[in-house]
């Protein structure tokens, strides 16, 4: 559950920062389907009992802002 926690905290950074950013910029480099239903620092899926967390990233090694896995190697 720590290992979660520290996820979440992360997201609500990345969050933090990328929902400071304009409207042009978002509507660039947000897909519309993650601006439109799913703008939130992270979400959790649950499969088989475990659970499994997504934080929101900005852009880098992808051109536009996307979810990736918390703690994949685990």
């Amino acid at each position: 559950m720590e290992a979660l926690e520290e996820g979440m905290a992360l997201g609500r950074a990345n969050f933090a920062r990328l929902d400071q950013r304009g409207q042009k910029w978002k509507h660039r480099n947000v897909p519309i389907y993650i601006r439109e239903q799913l703008w939130c620092p992270f979400y959790l899926t649950e499969q088989n009992g475990e659970q499994t967390l997504y934080i929101i990233q900005p852009p880098g090694k992808y051109p536009k802002v996307h979810f990736v896995r918390w703690k994949p190697d685990t």
